[in-house]
């Protein structure tokens, strides 16, 4: 004896059906889009608009190529020239009268730059 199933369609085959079809897709797809932005690896991060508090321990940089000296002295020896972007490590302040050292060390050395 032979077995007869009906035959049926999964889904709406009309053209209103494809429509309906294609409609949820473009509304799926556009979400997919548009869903990503706020998560981690999103593209906006809610944090960049807060500005960033230096804390102790983090490098200074030295914002304009400079020169290293021996002692805080404007006449002292100068030691190593610094390059723009350099990052130095502070170990003590020194004010001579006249403005304000700073004893750093960087990759290339220690020494003393002024900074006012």
């Amino acid at each position: 004896m032979a077995l007869h199933l009906p035959l049926t369609t999964i889904g709406p085959t009309t053209s209103n059906g494809k429509q309906a079809i294609m409609g949820r897709w473009a509304w799926m797809l556009s979400m997919a889009l548009l869903l990503p932005i706020g998560l981690p690896a999103g593209g906006a991060r809610s944090e960049s608009s807060r500005p960033r508090q230096r804390q102790t321990g983090d490098p200074l940089l030295a914002t304009k190529a400079t020169l290293l000296h021996r002692e805080p002295l404007v006449n002292a020896p100068q030691v190593l020239p610094l390059p723009m972007g350099e990052p130095l490590q502070g170990l003590t302040r020194w004010h001579d009268g006249h403005g304000l050292w700073l004893r750093v060390t960087s990759r290339q050395g220690r020494g003393w730059i002024r900074l006012g």
